[in-house]
């Protein structure tokens, strides 16, 4: 069977919602925007399990995760303490496509369930009200933010 996520990264210059290509990832919008600025970072290998990355490997996709992460926070500055969104959850999954992935999912001072995971919500409530347009413009903030972070 073929990986979904190798196809992806093969037709990365075609992806709608890519927002940044980094040397080990490339970054897209997530399909869900429950939690505005959610971005998906995939692996150009593929790789099933990080630990198969080198321990260098490791830390170099870990800053292009950090990149990401700043960039939301420039992108909504105001809307957690501080700064930037009230909290922001790394998880790197493999469960539905096993290959290494980052989801970088910010959660708002607006989150109906702060404390627990955003897996749980109802596939409407992880979608997000958001449309074509407001995701195209939130791409273009977001690509100004990760290229600001070169």
């Amino acid at each position: 069977m073929a990986c979904l996520l190798c196809e992806r990264v093969a037709n990365r210059k075609t992806e709608a919602m890519m927002i940044a290509e980094f040397a080990r990832c490339f970054v897209v919008l997530g399909d869900n925007q429950g939690c505005a600025g959610w971005c998906t970072l995939l692996l150009k290998e593929h790789v099933e399990h990080l630990d198969e990355l080198s321990i260098a490997a490791q830390g170099e996709v870990f800053d292009e995760v950090s990149r990401v992460a700043r960039a939301i926070r420039r992108v909504f500055p105001t809307h957690g303490k501080g700064g930037g969104p009230v909290r922001i959850n790394y998880e790197c999954l493999g469960n539905v496509a096993p290959h290494v992935h980052w989801h970088v999912v910010p959660r708002h001072a607006d989150d109906p369930t702060p404390t627990q995971t955003v897996w749980g919500w109802s596939a409407e409530e992880l979608r997000g009200a958001m449309t074509n347009a407001q995701r195209e413009a939130l791409v273009t903030r977001l690509r100004v933010e990760m290229a600001r972070n070169a």
